[in-house]
């Protein structure tokens, strides 16, 4: 469903629409413009901090960059790196733990000024606390841009204005977090309980 928004794949029947334009009559390149990433597993190249942050936006400045790094929680580690942002980081990245890999990707997609912002899993390889400080910045995030988060912690995604609940395939519920908890036998109510009987377990 993701990739439809930026015409990676095309919809066999239905319409994807940008501002009541029908995806399907829009320039392929222009419609890439729209649409920005943060893949689950991203990509770290060996490069500097900068310029891992403005491959998103080539034009981004130092203050872009700080700020992105400070609502994706990385700048703390960012700024105890040997070089700071000038820190080269390694083949894939690989002088980074993987949350820190993570909360890069997410500052990469917050440099770039793509209006769609399409964040999968965003919050897998971050701890609790973290991840509260993210989804609190989100929501200043979400008034300049659409936000899609496609994730499985429900912390993250609660406060969304529409959740889209899918299931093998196929989109089973839409509405807010209170809309949705609000039917009884729901399949999205049915998975917060299940969640939380879990968190309570451990």
């Amino acid at each position: 469903l993701a990739y439809t928004l930026a015409g990676f794949i095309r919809p066999d029947s239905g319409v994807v629409r940008f501002d009541g334009h029908d995806l399907a009559d829009l320039d392929a390149a222009w419609i890439r413009r729209q649409v920005s990433f943060v893949f689950q597993e991203p990509a770290i190249f060996d490069d500097s901090v900068t310029n891992n942050l403005k491959v998103a936006n080539l034009q981004a400045t130092p203050e872009q960059i700080e700020h992105a790094a400070r609502t994706a929680g990385a700048l703390s580690f960012v700024e105890d790196l040997p070089q700071g942002f000038s820190t080269r980081l390694g083949r894939s990245g690989n002088t980074l733990s993987v949350g820190q890999k993570q909360r890069l990707a997410i500052a990469r997609g917050l440099v770039s000024n793509a209006p769609v912002l399409v964040l999968d899993e965003p919050t897998a390889a971050l701890d609790p606390e973290t991840e509260a400080a993210l989804v609190t910045a989100l929501q200043a995030e979400r008034e300049r841009r659409v936000l899609v988060v496609i994730a499985h912690r429900l912390s993250t995604i609660r406060t969304a204005d529409r959740i889209v609940f899918v299931d093998d395939g196929r989109i089973v519920e839409s509405g807010s977090h209170d809309e949705l908890m609000a039917v009884a036998d729901g399949a999205y109510r049915g998975y917060v309980e299940m969640q939380q009987a879990a968190s309570t377990t451990r």
